[in-house]
């Protein structure tokens, strides 16, 4: 996926979780109005903290606003697949910093 995708699927991830749940721009608190603007139309990209804080005003996890960001547009098979594949990536890697300590 290309970096405008990405951008693009973020936004539209953002987007559908703000309005989901009956969030407006004027009350973020991580971030203002005009910036959220440029996230969800693809304009800018957020650092990890500050993606954490519009998560956190919208009532989401910020990982579901990624994974959502990576299948926009997607069939449902690819998202199940997707998801699957996160989950054993992350099972895989607690699994091995397990057995590293």
């Amino acid at each position: 996926m290309s970096k405008q995708s990405i951008r693009i699927g973020l936004g539209r991830a953002l987007r559908a979780a703000r309005r989901y749940r009956n969030v407006s721009q004027e009350s973020m608190t991580a971030t203002s109005r005009t910036y959220l603007s440029a996230l969800e139309r693809g304009r800018q990209s957020p650092t990890l903290d500050k993606l954490e804080g519009i998560a956190d005003d919208i009532g989401v996890h910020p990982l579901t606003l990624l994974i959502y960001a990576y299948t926009a547009g997607a069939s449902e098979t690819e998202i199940e697949e997707t998801k699957s594949r996160v989950q054993s990536e992350l099972d895989d890697f607690v699994r091995y910093d397990l057995n590293a300590q």
